[in-house]
């Protein structure tokens, strides 16, 4: 017999419910800064969907249907942008954040409306975007 007491966020819930605790997916070529950022969405009680390190590894997430809500993308992977990434999150309709050292300069006018964080920042901050993207409070 099913119980609603025992529901709680977690892999397998209908999406309605599942939006309770979004799923971040991290695209970070830096594995330290991911780590750093990993523990800060833990602490914002959000989900980790993933990190992606290259721009190829996240086009691979895209195949994977609803394996994440909203996406943290650093700007420069490498020697790649990631903004044919964000392009692609655009036309899914997966809303998304920038990270960037250079901040919003970095970012191209046809992206402009999204939240950019500029690197480094703390917990506070990316719950703030991560709010915005989500509405979750």
């Amino acid at each position: 017999m099913h119980n609603d007491t025992d529901l709680g966020p977690g892999p397998g819930l209908p999406p309605d419910l599942r939006l309770a605790t979004p799923r971040v997916l991290v695209v970070e070529d830096e594995m330290t800064v991911a780590m750093l950022i990993e523990d800060m969405i833990n602490e914002l009680s959000y989900e980790l969907a993933g990190v992606a390190a290259r721009l190829e590894d996240a086009m691979r997430r895209l195949d994977d249907d609803d394996e994440f809500d909203v996406a943290m993308l650093d700007v420069q992977l490498g020697a790649k942008t990631v903004f044919p990434f964000a392009a692609e999150l655009d036309r899914r309709g997966i809303p998304y954040l920038f990270a960037s050292a250079y901040g919003g300069r970095a970012i191209p006018a046809e992206f402009g409306d999204h939240p950019v964080l500029q690197k480094p920042f703390g917990p506070l901050e990316l719950g703030r975007a991560l709010v915005s993207l989500t509405g979750r409070a």
